[in-house]
């Protein structure tokens, strides 16, 4: 039984064979011309090249900021913020997604012409165009590269740089680095302490002048030390709070938490100021500010003053030095690996595999529709017999 089946099948193959034997000219027509016709079309098509431009990923140092304001050292950046609220894995990623938006092809749409180039009477027909001109992809180490294709070698390199900038303009604007931020509300708060320690070195110069020479007791001097130290961090903890504010929630727990530390020092000051309530006076280590002698209580205040704007002036002084130094760590947001150069030798059209391709469609083509023909004339000879019959 399986011998006949072996014979059945190598009769089938060489009829197979004698049809293609017999019909070898159609065969060979089909294959020559496709043959021929792909070597035309295929010098006929435009070269492409391509052009890339690797770039690091963001640094995480980068994507979030390091202010030294308590809570500001854990406040996300502005890319870093931004990343979380489009729920991205990483700071790449989200590089990728601004990369292929249209914020960017816009852009390079406008630098380059590209409308009038490619001909497009839309400039969503150009986005289209140009979407299909680059790709962007994420390597394993997170290493983004940007690969243009183009007909002119020299545009595709400068394509292909050109998305880099774009990007690099994008994370400065929009990113607007924390550091930035924190400077501008810090300076503006500096200046305004400036003028007010001025103002209160002023005024205790003046009183000296007017009154002589005043002398305090020691515990005086410490009542004064002790409100002008709790007064000025209670002051900066306020400008933290409100720096915090500015990109944050009321419900985010570092906000409730820095929001509970301004409580608890604006109760000490009332401790400071006014005593402490139903205390015995054998337990109060400081006398009441309210209760000072008249004599010196107007110089006190001055003092305290001063003492205040003194303690506010020098931690925004620090904070400010420190804001300058991560906004210039944020001028450079984009750190390019391998740029992208002028490519020599052309991507596509790839003419051998073209020619060999089409060669070879076009063979398993013919024989495909030999067969069927001769299957047509076998079933038609069938039909005569019959007929005859």
């Amino acid at each position: 039984m399986i011998d006949q089946m072996n014979q059945e099948e190598e009769i089938n193959l060489l009829d197979y064979w004698r049809v293609l034997v017999r019909r070898k000219k159609f065969i060979a027509v089909i294959v020559g011309t496709a043959f021929v016709l792909s070597i035309i079309v295929s010098l006929l098509l435009p070269k492409v090249y391509s052009s890339t431009v690797s770039i690091l990923p963001p640094q995480q140092d980068s994507m979030s900021s390091a202010m030294g304001l308590g809570a500001l050292s854990q406040m996300p950046g502005g890319m870093g913020g931004l990343a979380g609220l489009l729920d991205l894995k990483t700071p790449a990623d989200l590089w990728v997604g601004i990369l292929k938006s249209s914020t960017i092809a816009d852009a390079i749409i406008d630098q380059f012409g590209l409308q009038r180039l490619y001909k497009k009477k839309t400039r969503d027909e150009t986005r289209l165009a140009l979407k299909g001109s680059f790709k962007v992809l994420k390597g394993k180490e997170g290493i983004i590269s940007i690969t243009i294709l183009d007909r002119d070698p020299k545009r595709a390199a400068d394509m292909a740089n050109a998305f880099v900038k774009e990007l690099d303009k994008i994370n400065q604007k929009n990113g607007m680095s924390s550091g930035r931020r924190t400077r501008i509300f810090v300076e503006k708060r500096l200046e305004e302490t400036k003028e007010g320690l001025l103002k209160s070195e002023e005024a205790v110069k003046r009183f000296l002048e007017k009154n002589k020479a005043i002398k305090l007791d020691d515990q005086s001097k410490a009542i004064i030390s002790a409100i002008g130290d709790v007064k000025g961090v209670l002051m900066a903890k306020q400008v933290e709070l409100q720096t915090f504010l500015s990109f944050a929630t009321p419900t985010h727990p570092q906000a409730q938490l820095l929001r509970a530390e301004v409580e608890g020092l604006e109760q000490k000051m009332r401790e400071l100021e006014e005593g402490e309530q139903g205390q015995r006076g054998s337990k109060n280590i400081f006398i009441p500010t309210d209760r000072m002698p008249d004599l010196g209580l107007q110089y006190v205040r001055l003092l305290r003053t001063t003492k205040i704007q003194e303690t506010l002036h020098a931690f925004l002084t620090q904070q400010y030095e420190m804001a300058r130094i991560q906004e210039a760590k944020d001028s450079s947001t984009v750190q390019v690996l391998d740029i992208a150069k002028v490519p020599e030798r052309k991507t596509q059209p790839k003419r051998a595999l073209i020619v060999l391709l089409s060669t070879f469609t076009a063979l398993f083509l013919s024989i495909f529709i030999v067969l069927i023909m001769e299957s047509l004339e076998k079933s038609k000879s069938h039909d005569l017999i019959q007929e005859q019959r």
